[in-house]
């Protein structure tokens, strides 16, 4: 039988984890389970394949240039030079030019006066003509400075822009391929191509937040049987809400009990059909002839207090029953029991056997040895290989449970770390997963062992464990297994099971030790 599986609980086609299921259920939003779109809802991711978006920044602009220098010339006086010539007489009367002299000394004295201010104030001039010239070649050096500088920012903006869009464009084209491979891993030929829809449905699909996005599923080539096995949410530890409208606004409140109860009863089937519509749909090429939907859930037992795991809903359809469904306009409960679904049917989650599971293909497992029949009577179990030990103890088992049809598988060697064996028994009352640790031992087994094992089989989802061993337990190992889904199987009980099939074997710990 030639199967593919998806395990939506590790990163797939589409990277990222996923996000926790919210605790509660307002009861309004059951009916969104049935809300399925027109079209699977990854398309959309490809809508911006081919089309190239322009860089939405521009380019700088080159900023306005700086106000030029004010052009300055050299001030240049105006006024000319002060002369005073007294009218002196000629020759003949130059004696009396004396008292022209005197009669005009104050004019003298301003004309004197007059060009003694001239050259200060021509002074000052030439003084203030320097001044002005040594801040004007300031100015220039300012100037040229900040317009260098500017012109400078520009360049680096301009940069800056290019570079932006250059890593703008990179990094469209390397989305432009992330979504052509993811768009190629969608559309691929078979069975991979298929599942890898499935993964980015369960991941992208539109649904209510209380509806988880752990899944795995599995297609059986042969049959064209789709499993899917996906997580559900346990409806009696949800809380339960409903919208009401009050004068200040809407306002959260607890359902009632006759209001929790109906809605109960849909979501389950909601859930299942929901399902099992979205992956019909994603078969392009009928490979898919039928889908199971096994949906199961984390719950705590209250008799015990016990964390477990359990189916809760299952449902098988062929895809044309599936497709010929309406989802937007049936009553899910109905349509669930016309396609003779099974699920609980209270707000306590009740435990039931799914219609068909998944397989047992782990890629831990390896090809069974053959132990048992290449054993000697009498030989010392304490001292044989650890790793025929974990074989040995496959073999039993499976002469254990061969009368439910039961099938034991052996984990690659681990050297007493994790599971050395999965039983699978398919028996739809007691059946399901139990894990097997065998521990060849010549000293008492630590309690931490038995602590680990019952950590090992919450991790795999099993109904028990079991700790085999060649030695003993001590007492705070019985007392921790007490009440838990595990058995403790020491030295001499593993004798007495082997006698009952048929052989005869013994452990000397003392001679195992000498040995070892």
């Amino acid at each position: 039988m030639r199967t593919v599986a998806f395990n939506g609980t590790v990163e797939g086609v589409f990277q990222g984890g996923l996000p926790e299921p919210s605790r509660s259920i307002d009861i309004a939003r059951v009916g969104d389970l049935l809300a399925i779109d027109s079209s699977p809802p990854y398309l959309p991711l490809f809508a911006s394949l081919g089309s190239r978006p322009d860089y939405p920044v521009d380019t700088p602009e080159p900023p306005p240039d700086i106000a030029p220098l004010p052009h300055w010339t050299p001030w240049r006086p105006a006024f000319g030079e002060p002369a005073f010539a007294p009218p002196h007489y000629g020759p003949k009367l130059a004696f009396l030019n004396r008292f022209v002299d005197a009669a005009h000394r104050d004019e003298v004295a301003k004309v004197a006066a007059a060009l003694a201010r001239r050259e200060y104030l021509l002074a000052l001039c030439l003084k203030r003509n320097a001044e002005v010239a040594a801040l004007a070649e300031k100015a220039k050096g300012l100037y040229e400075s900040e317009a260098a500088k500017q012109r400078a920012s520009h360049a680096l903006l301009a940069l800056d822009h290019s570079k932006a869009k250059a890593a703008f464009e990179m990094a469209f084209v390397a989305e432009q391929e992330r979504l052509s491979k993811r768009k190629a891993w969608l559309e691929a030929p078979g069975a991979e191509g298929l599942l890898a829809r499935i993964e980015a449905t369960v991941r992208m699909v539109r649904v209510p937040h209380f509806v988880s996005r752990e899944a795995q599923s599995r297609l059986d080539a042969d049959s064209g049987i789709l499993i899917h096995e996906h997580r559900f949410p346990d409806l009696s530890a949800v809380e339960w809400t409903k919208q009401v409208e009050l004068r200040a606004g809407a306002a959260t409140k607890p359902a009632n009990q006759k209001e929790k109860r109906e809605a109960a009863m849909k979501v389950y089937p909601a859930l299942c059909l929901r399902l099992a519509c979205e992956l019909a749909r994603l078969d392009m090429e009928g490979l898919v002839k039928a889908i199971a939907i096994n949906g199961w859930a984390d719950y705590t037992e209250k008799s015990t207090g016990h964390a477990k795991r359990a189916y809760c809903a299952s449902l098988f359809a062929t895809k044309e029953q599936l497709t010929d469904l309406n989802l937007r306009a049936l009553d899910p409960f109905a349509a669930f029991n016309s396609l003779k679904g099974i699920c609980a049917r209270s707000l306590e989650l009740t435990p039931i056997a799914p219609m068909i599971r998944l397989d047992t293909n782990d890629k831990r497992f390896v090809d069974g040895k053959e132990v048992l029949g290449n054993m000697a009577d009498g030989e010392n179990l304490a001292s044989m290989d650890w790793e025929d030990f974990e074989h040995l103890c496959r073999q039993l088992f499976e002469k254990a449970f061969a009368a439910s049809g039961a099938e034991v598988k052996v984990t690659q060697a681990s050297r007493d770390q994790g599971v050395d064996a999965i039983i699978f028994d398919p028996d739809p009352l007691r059946g399901g997963k139990i894990v097997i640790q065998a521990k060849r031992y010549t000293n008492i087994v630590d309690v931490s062992a038995v602590r680990d094992l019952y950590g090992t089989v919450h991790n795999e989802g099993a109904i028990k464990g079991i700790l085999v061993t060649t030695s003993h337990y001590g007492p705070d190992s019985y007392a921790f297994a007490k009440d838990k889904p595990l058995t403790l199987l020491d030295g001499p009980q593993l004798l007495g099971l082997l006698e009952q099939n048929g052989y005869k074997f013994r452990i000397d710990l003392a001679e195992a030790k000498r040995r070892l």
